[in-house]
């Protein structure tokens, strides 16, 4: 075996915490834009966000296509949820990649502890590319706490806060 199961497992939560992560934010935006014609934010936050957590997904995949095993491709749950407030939902965002953060260390110590370097030197990177994600959530959460319950202003200024230029780069092999 090229790969320990316990790591294959690791990354394959992974694989499935991405397309959690693009339910979230998808659902989000449909309740924003029906609830608070948060039409700016989605403008630039649906295709350069949201769009970018399946192609992280990808990522996860390719590793454990490199060593000829396949993927697992989980069930991701149902998101109906409303929100109170803006700040509801960006504290959410910012918990569940934290969450997100926290499997990806997991599964480099789960690949360490199996001998499994090559492996672990993947999980290392996209641990560094997760730190940009980390960086957006944080940067949300925390123009939404300053704008609190204007979420006109906070719309109209949305496209300020967007800093996954480069992630999107790397992700899609293109521009903006």
């Amino acid at each position: 075996m090229l790969i320990n199961e316990a790591t294959q497992e690791s990354i394959n939560i992974l694989i499935q915490r991405g397309f959690i992560h693009n339910r979230t934010l998808d659902n989000f935006l449909g309740f924003a834009n029906v609830e608070w014609a948060f039409l700016e934010f989605s403008k630039r936050f649906h295709a350069s966000y949201a769009h970018l957590f399946p192609l992280v997904s990808d990522r996860f995949a390719d590793i454990l296509l490199r060593y000829n095993v396949i993927p697992k491709y989980y069930e991701t749950p149902r998101d109906t949820r409303k929100y109170s407030s803006m700040l509801d939902f960006f504290e959410m965002n910012l918990k569940e990649h934290e969450e997100t953060y926290d499997l990806i260390k997991n599964a480099i110590i789960i690949s360490q502890e199996n001998g499994d370097i090559n492996v672990e030197a993947d999980l290392k990177q996209m641990l560094r590319m997760w730190n940009e994600f980390m960086n957006q959530a944080i940067l949300l959460r925390d123009k939404a706490e300053i704008y609190k319950d204007d979420i006109k202003l906070y719309d109209s200024f949305s496209s300020q806060f967007y800093t996954l230029k480069s992630v999107k780069k790397e992700l899609t092999g293109g521009g903006e």
